[in-house]
């Protein structure tokens, strides 16, 4: 009976633990539309970036945003900041994200990693189904605009074979790529 009772302490500890390092999700900004977002960030990845002090307006907001970020990292191309960080610690945990902001400080997109478990079933099961050979690598959820995809990497069970796909978060496939 110690033994349960312990466990449970331990598991409250970290849920606990968790629940206070959470990150709380910023509104993404609603000036411009999906598409311009798409634009912009695809703009922003094909241009050469270079790292940068950002603003201090936006500074401001990065901080107001994400207050709990680490290990931060600015880079910029074109109208476009982009900001690589950690959220929690060693101890419980820690994701990597990418959040975009427009130079004024509006945010357009947030990229986190995420776990398996964290995946909604619509989305998991889309990806099995299609992919039953293969299992989960890296996970990302991005929100940008109005709408939530997710970024999904899979690997063959028996082979080298990956499969990098994007899916909304209704299950339905916007991106469907296999790397051999």
């Amino acid at each position: 009976m110690k033994t349960l009772k312990s466990l449970s302490a331990i598991t409250a500890c970290i849920f606990l633990a968790q629940a206070a390092a959470a990150q709380p999700h910023p509104a993404i900004s609603g000036k411009y539309s999906n598409e311009e977002i798409v634009q912009a960030i695809e703009k922003h990845k094909a241009s050469r970036s270079y790292d940068v002090a950002p603003p201090a307006a936006l500074l401001q907001k990065f901080h107001a945003d994400f207050p709990k970020a680490r290990d931060v990292e600015w880079e910029t191309a074109g109208d476009v900041y982009e900001v690589e960080f950690e959220i929690g610690t060693f101890e419980i945990g820690s994701r990597d994200y990418d959040a975009y902001y427009d130079a004024t400080g509006n945010l357009l997109m947030v990229v986190e990693e995420i776990r398996r478990s964290e995946l909604p079933a619509i989305v998991k099961n889309a990806a099995e189904n299609k992919y039953p050979k293969y299992h989960f690598e890296d996970i990302h959820k991005i929100r940008r605009g109005t709408e939530t995809l997710y970024k999904v990497e899979m690997e063959h069970s028996f082979s080298d074979m990956e499969v990098k796909l994007l899916i909304k978060a209704d299950g339905a496939f916007l991106e469907d790529r296999v790397d051999y």
